[in-house]
């Protein structure tokens, strides 16, 4: 893994209507890291999903943006995987939309969750798992993917296994061990002439 420089890029877009943010982080972690399915969970609150922390605050409660989020895409073989996280706001609200997104990332390391929010979380995946492998023609690919990793669908259920047992204790420490807000490299593209 060579991580990205934590640097801040402000990229003109001249007579955009919108805005947007692109940000990356190098995890040091890949799909069979003990870290794995505690990280996969904890992203999922910050911003996987619809009830995240970044939907909730910078979407819902402070209408600032029209989509937020966050994923992290997991790199298979070497330790090193990448989260990202992007919005789409008006350019006017960038310096907000920035101060929401920066108070979330870090109050999540700095507090770390909530056992309502695990309790969802749990839900959730194991929901999203649970459906995705109902579909044919993802269980296809799925199939095809562990002939190509020499896995079986044991290793499915051992994650599933992995995210019903994890503890608030052990999702809070992984995120804190393996997330680093200040090593996240971001970009803000957008037409702000106008923004104060």
């Amino acid at each position: 893994a060579v991580a990205v420089p934590a640097q801040r890029y402000m990229l003109a877009t001249p007579d955009k209507q919108n805005a947007t943010l692109g940000s990356r982080l190098t995890l040091r972690l890949n799909d069979s890291s003990a870290d794995y399915a505690l990280v996969l969970l904890a992203n999922h609150i910050v911003g996987g999903g619809g009830s995240s922390r970044l939907w909730k605050r910078i979407r819902e409660t402070e209408g600032l943006s029209y989509d937020v989020r966050s994923s992290v895409s997991w790199n298979a073989f070497e330790a090193n995987s990448t989260w990202t996280s992007s919005a789409i706001f008006a350019p006017q609200n960038q310096a907000k939309v920035e101060r929401a997104w920066r108070a979330e990332l870090a109050r999540s390391v700095a507090e770390g969750f909530t056992q309502a929010e695990l309790d969802e979380a749990k839900a959730s995946l194991a929901n999203f798992r649970r459906l995705s492998r109902a579909q044919d023609d993802v269980v296809a690919g799925q199939a095809a993917n562990n002939l190509f990793l020499e896995r079986t669908f044991a290793f499915a259920q051992r994650v599933d296994e992995q995210i019903a047992a994890a503890t608030l204790e052990q999702v809070n420490a992984a995120w804190k061990r393996q997330f680093d807000p200040a090593q996240i490299a971001e970009a803000w593209g957008g037409d702000f002439k106008a923004t104060p």
